[in-house]
């Protein structure tokens, strides 16, 4: 079956309310976590390799959404959007929920990949249901909220998740089962996709593999290993410059993404003025600041103003990144294009922890933030050179 969408229709407010509390799933899913990685390390300490496989508990996911994004794409074309994504809010809750109760690394891996295949039935779905529902002038101020409302669910769960992790490293886990009304909401406001029927002549003509969106996959990839050392490192950074413990953690994770709300909610007017090239150069001129200032800080004051920074790129990521692959293929293409952009961007989350753990053999924790903020620079130099000539060529 062919899906191709016929002319978006205005989104009433119940559904966009739902739509944005289902992708404040998506963040809680790694973030909620993250204060508790150094409990989990010391309850596996007579693990082999339990350094390395606690981490793997945190980024395992992004490898299950990497294979399976593509996949549920599409399923929800033959199956319906809907559908799709009410099935991954269920892997999400059973998944996600299964830390409460497994005591074992090998099992908490294999809920963890669970966890993975309904993130990315969420993430596949939902961002492409916002678009459709509205017209492509308005997929700025969206998607843009969605970020904010990203933001603000990663500033709920790393304040709670830390806050559990006082009291147990399991606690954290119970967040996933905010799911479950979730799932309701979902089936009381979200209809499906309008799509036309086969052989309307919607045939799309756009392909997820041009060269443009090879290049936004690659800075998807780029983007989130570079940010993704703070939930894996920063935990352990703050603990060793300055004593810092889940409750310190969550709270200086959660400023982060308490920019990046503040950074959605203005999105749109940013989007109005600057180009997508223009906005990926500050994204990453963002982390290369933020990174170098927390891996050269001495105390955890000159770490929390660094992950401030870092924010401002968090905050423009996911709006830049999906806002620029939707304005890249036709409407058609749409979810194959955002299917391959999330398994891109879960790829980055496993990979960075494997790519950061001998550079912190050789380099240290704060050496593996400086290289992280060294490959930013690289990359904002690169797409600022770009920007600049293509406005002198005027284009």
């Amino acid at each position: 079956m062919t899906e191709t969408t016929v002319a978006p229709r205005r989104t009433p407010s119940p559904l966009l309310a739902t739509l944005l509390g289902v992708s404040t799933m998506t963040i809680m899913a790694s973030a909620t976590i993250t204060p508790a990685l150094p409990g989990m390390e010391r309850h596996f300490a007579g693990t082999p390799h339990a350094e390395v496989l606690v981490r793997l508990v945190l980024t395992l996911p992004g490898l299950a959404i990497m294979l399976a994004a593509p996949v549920l794409g599409h399923v929800g074309m033959r199956l319906g959007r809907v559908r799709v994504l009410t099935g991954g809010l269920v892997l999400y809750t059973v998944g996600g929920g299964s830390g409460l109760f497994l005591d074992s690394l090998p099992a908490l891996l294999a809920g963890r990949v669970l966890l993975g295949v309904g993130i990315a039935a969420i993430m596949t779905t939902a961002t492409a249901l916002l678009a459709d529902h509205h017209e492509p002038a308005q997929h700025g101020r969206v998607l843009g909220l969605q970020g904010a409302a990203m933001g603000f669910g990663g500033v709920v769960a790393m304040l709670l998740g830390g806050a559990l992790a006082e009291l147990s490293w399991r606690g954290p886990f119970a967040v996933y089962l905010l799911a479950v009304p979730v799932f309701f909401l979902v089936l009381r406001n979200v209809p499906e996709a309008p799509v036309a029927a086969p052989g309307s002549g919607g045939e799309p003509t756009g392909s997820p593999w041009t060269a443009r969106l090879l290049g936004l996959y690659l800075l998807t990839f780029l983007s989130i290993t570079a940010f993704y050392t703070i939930p894996t490192q920063a935990p352990f950074w703050l603990a060793e410059i300055g004593g810092a413990g889940p409750v310190v953690t969550g709270a200086m994770i959660a400023g982060v993404n308490l920019v990046m709300t503040a950074i959605g909610l203005n999105y749109g007017r940013l989007r109005a003025r600057w180009d997508f090239r223009v906005l990926a150069a500050v994204m990453f001129a963002s982390y290369a600041v933020g990174l170098v200032l927390i891996g050269t800080a001495g105390n955890l004051w000159a770490a929390a103003i660094g992950m401030l920074v870092v924010g401002l790129g968090v905050g423009l990521s996911n709006p830049t990144l999906n806002g620029w692959a939707v304005a890249s293929v036709d409407p058609g293409a749409r979810t194959r294009a955002l299917g391959l952009l999330t398994s891109v961007l879960f790829l980055g989350q496993f990979a960075s922890p494997l790519i950061a753990q001998p550079i912190v053999g050789t380099a240290g924790l704060g050496g593996t933030f400086v290289v992280g903020g060294a490959l930013g620079a690289l990359v904002a130099v690169v797409l600022a050179g770009i920007a600049l000539t293509r406005a002198r060529a005027g284009r």
